[in-house]
C-alpha cells in the first residue's frame, strides 16, 4: 500500500492550485474526486455544503 502525505479531497481550482504547489515542492499528493466526469467547478455547477 502507498502512503500519501498529501491527500486532496476535490479535483476543483482549490485542490488544483494546491496540488501543484505541494508536487513543485517534493511533495507527494494524492487527489480525490468522486465526479469522473467533472474535474472543479462542483460548487458552481451542482451547489456548496450547506
Amino acid at each position: 500500500m502507498k502512503h500519501f502525505s498529501n491527500i486532496i479531497i476535490g479535483f476543483g481550482k482549490a485542490g488544483k492550485t494546491l496540488a501543484g504547489t505541494l508536487a513543485k515542492h517534493g511533495e507527494e499528493v494524492l487527489i480525490i474526486e468522486k465526479d469522473p466526469n467533472m474535474y472543479g467547478g462542483t460548487c458552481i455547477n451542482v451547489c456548496t455544503i450547506r
